[in-house]
Order: structure tokens, then sequence, then C-alpha cells
């Protein structure tokens, strides 16, 4: 069994735990070498699990203290709304950035782009949701506008937990990678309606995600 495929597992086993009340909120789990025992699976596949549950809002990691369950917060706004402002930011950002990225600028956006594929492809789905995001960020910055690099910095941490979320709902999960090395040869080309035509076409997708959840 792959290693994405056994995360996948935990990512459930854990979930199920939650959901038939073994663990409420406010709970402290037990250690990992427990923990990693009742799942049936080694340390490493459990901290991966453990790192999108957390991501997503589900548990919460204290250093030196324990990994405790969440009490879910309240937004004041709906997912599809945040949705809607991540696709706008990320649209214009791309039609600027298209002109002005620099050559070294693409290459770390290439590293990058290469990082998100591994780790998702290793099922180290937190540092895949974070590569992801990484990979947007840097084309918003490419933009060299001000006002859409400092909204964008405002939604991130929200994005962070939503796309973690998504990523926990494995049976509905479809990655778009393909989508996201066109977007990349489209910037390298400097092909502006490529850029914004495979950016709408990922947002969208995302929205599709929200709507299976």
């Amino acid at each position: 069994m792959s290693n994405r495929n056994l995360v996948n597992q935990t990512i459930q086993k854990l979930e199920n735990l939650l959901g038939e009340g073994t663990y409420q909120v406010g709970d402290k789990l037990p250690v990992e070498k427990v923990l990693a025992e009742e799942c049936g699976v080694g340390r490493s596949t459990l901290r991966e699990a453990v790192k999108i549950l957390e991501h997503a809002g589900v548990l919460t990691v204290k250093q030196g203290s324990g990994t405790y369950v969440n009490q879910h917060r309240v937004a004041t706004y709906s997912t599809e709304q945040l949705l809607e402002i991540r696709e706008m930011l990320e649209v214009q950002s791309g039609k600027l950035a298209t002109s002005r990225f620099t050559t070294e600028e693409l290459m770390e956006l290439k590293e990058v782009l290469f990082e998100r594929n591994e780790a998702l492809e290793k099922g180290r789905f937190a540092h895949y949701v974070e590569a992801d995001l990484n990979f947007h960020w840097l084309i918003v910055k490419a933009s060299r506008n001000p006002f859409l690099i400092r909204w964008y910095q405002e939604i991130l941490p929200d994005l962070k937990q939503t796309l973690s979320s998504f990523v926990l709902r494995t049976d509905n999960y479809s990655d778009n990678t393909e989508l996201h090395q066109v977007i990349f040869q489209a910037l390298v080309e400097q092909d502006e309606a490529t850029v914004v035509a495979a950016t709408l076409e990922n947002n969208q997708r995302e929205l599709v995600r929200y709507a299976k959840k």
C-alpha cells in the first residue's frame, strides 16, 4: 500500500474516533506511540495524519503538552465567500505577474511546484497544502501590487484551514496538478490568457470540492 493511501486510512481512523465520541472536544489524545498502535500504523504515518488534521482545525498540537481535540470556531464568512475572493485575487495577480516574473522567481516557482507534487505523491498532505498555497502566494507577490499582496496575505490562514479540510475528504478529493503545470508553463511563456483560464479552472474545481463536502 502506498504511503499516501496509508495516511488516508489513518486520517479516516482518527476522524472515526472523534466522530464516535471516543475523544470529545478538549480531550487530550493518547501519546504518539499509543495512538499509532490504536490506529495500527507507524508513528511517521500518524504524524502526517495529525498534521493535516491540525491544519484543518480539527486538532491542536501544543508543544510539550500534547494533542487536543479542537472546538470548531464560528467563522464570520462562508467557505464559498472565501473561495470567491481567492479567485478574484489569484486571477488579477496572474494577469499582472505574467509580464513581471523574473527568471529567478520562475525558478523558485518551479521548485515549489516540484515540492508540492512530491509531497502529495508521498502522502505528506500538510506539506502539500503549504506548498500549494506557496505556489499561488509567489504568483501574487510577483504581481508587485501591494494591495493584492496584503489582501491575499490576510486570507492565507483561512485558505490553509479550508484546503486542508478538502484534503480530509479523500473520497471526493481530486488533485489539480495538471492545472498547476499549465499555469507555470504559461507564466514562462508569458501567455496571460492561459494563466487566467487555468487559474479560473483551478478555483472552479475548488468550489466543486466545497459542494461535495
